[in-house]
């Protein structure tokens, strides 16, 4: 038996050869390829006098148009033992489209004297191919005139047409209210890529038509690193219709009504002193207006304002079982939400919302809902102790709260924008306080929209709920309803004997 597994290795080992990643690739330059570009390769072990077989692969982004993927194969030229010149022309960016951005590896392969394999290196690569402008203008055509850009319009933009041959171009101005200017962009920034194509020119900011949102990078002066920001199409939005709308409000007013959660729901009044509720509300302004003026804050993660509101919640839990409840559901409801959005970014969650209430996170998804009742919960598990851990708990927990599920918008440095955010924290502050659930009820909620979250990342719950938002619309009102209204109880008399 081991003479026969012996003798099977032999066989299959001899059977033929792999090729031999002896070279060493270590640039790859310059990034922008234009016609008359020579393309060097450095690295090591180039053998002189022979030909180098060059290919690049990967996918290829390309304005308005659909990510593709490419094999193109190339000859160089070998120079020295670590340097390779591979020269270009028009017709390698024709090949690639034009106007274009690769994003793969460069590969680099000599043939060895057996002819039966090859030494080769390879290199992960980003390469933007830029054709001149004026074979770009012909293929693009003289009635093609983009000057308005309808496109950047919708994210609401004002690029500049000065393009300066290098990646990145300028914003000019920002609609008020827009998607741009709800995400934290302001005149000045750059914006420097669109689904993975790098921009060098307003002609370029062209969305893929196929999808249904798109990533935009901007970067700005002073600020480390790119941010990437979300710019729902709105092409792809649903259109409601005012009686389907309508019946569905209906139809969720009746489910939420009759429905066994809102039966575990019950008015709870519970009397704070004055004094509370005025240091809450100091604190809510403090906390909205560092969201609101402090550009750290909407240009990187949530994770600053999240991180200062579950050390205050941590420190609660550790004192009592209504903070440990409420830190295990104030968590559960905001990796809910983040598994409905995609993305960790308090500046992307607000800016795929809008000022209508059917575009706030409480009613995009079953998901968000669920967690925005759990959210509510966690916050009323404290808000109803007068002390002062559990307001340094409640107030920057209400700011986030209602930033991501209730809307950001106008996320601006103002007074106005200041104002309207803290209305929506005290709110939800007041809303805390009138309801109460079960813990087990709690934590199935809490499930059930972890669960959902996830299953949003490979299923798309769109199609599963189309009218979810006009649904969840009734649903919370008949909770709200619910939840205020006290149960009617029948009075028994006595039978007389």
């Amino acid at each position: 038996m081991r003479a026969a597994v012996f003798c099977l290795l032999l066989v299959t080992a001899c059977s033929g050869y792999d090729d031999l990643r002896l070279l060493e690739v270590e640039s790859v330059e310059p990034p922008e390829i234009e016609p008359g570009t020579t393309i060097r390769i450095r690295g090591h072990g180039f053998p002189l006098g022979r030909a180098a077989a060059i290919e690049l692969r990967g996918s290829v982004y390309r304005p308005g148009a659909s990510v593709t993927t490419i094999n193109a194969s190339l000859e160089g030229i070998v120079r020295s033992e670590s340097l390779i010149e591979v020269p270009t022309g028009a017709e390698l960016i024709d090949a690639f489209g034009g106007r274009a951005t690769l994003d793969g590896e460069l590969r680099v392969a000599f043939e060895t004297a057996d002819r039966r394999r090859d030494v080769f290196a390879a290199e992960a690569v980003r390469l933007d191919f830029l054709p001149e402008t004026a074979t770009q203008l012909r293929s693009e055509g003289p009635s093609d005139d983009r000057g308005e850009l309808p496109d950047v319009d919708g994210f609401g933009l004002q690029l500049s047409k000065e393009e300066l041959g290098t990646v990145g171009v300028r914003v000019l101005s920002v609609a008020p209210g827009g998607l741009a200017a709800r995400q934290g962009v302001e005149p000045g920034d750059t914006v420097v890529g669109l689904d993975g194509l790098s921009i060098y020119g307003w002609r370029d900011f062209v969305p893929d038509p196929s999808k249904t949102e798109s990533t935009v990078l901007v970067s700005r002066e002073g600020l480390r690193g790119v941010h990437a920001l979300r710019w729902p199409h709105e092409a792809t939005e649903r259109n409601a219709d005012p009686l389907s709308t309508a019946v569905f409000v209906l139809l969720g007013l009746l489910l939420g009504w009759s429905s066994p959660a809102a039966l575990c729901l019950r008015a709870r009044y519970v009397r704070t002193a004055l004094p509370v509720w005025l240091m809450r509300g100091s604190l809510v302004g403090a906390f909205t207006a560092l969201l609101l003026y402090v550009p750290a804050l909407q240009w990187t993660t949530m994770w600053i304002l999240v991180l200062g509101t579950f050390a205050a919640l941590f420190t609660l839990a550790t004192r009592e079982r209504s903070g440990t409840t409420s830190f295990a559901l104030a968590v559960g409801s905001t990796l809910t939400l983040m598994l409905v959005a995609r993305t960790a970014s308090v500046t992307e969650i607000i800016g795929a919302q809008g000022p209508g209430v059917l575009r706030w996170f409480l009613f995009q998804t079953p998901a968000s809902s669920l967690g925005f009742l759990v959210y509510l919960l966690a916050l009323g598990a404290v808000c109803a102790r007068p002390r002062v851990s559990a307001s340094l708990y409640a107030a920057p927990a209400a700011v986030l709260g209602a930033a991501l599920f209730l809307g950001g918008w106008p996320l601006s440095g103002s007074l106005m924008g200041i104002a309207i955010l803290a209305a929506k924290s005290l709110s939800l502050l007041a809303a805390a306080q009138i309801l109460e659930t079960p813990l087990r009820i709690s934590a199935g909620l809490c499930a059930a929209g972890l669960t959902l979250g996830a299953l949003g990342l490979f299923i798309d719950l769109g199609v599963l709920f189309p009218s979810w938002s006009a649904l969840a619309v009734g649903v919370f009102c008949a909770l709200g309803a619910r939840s205020v209204v006290p149960p009617l109880r029948r009075a028994t008399a006595p039978i007389p004997a």
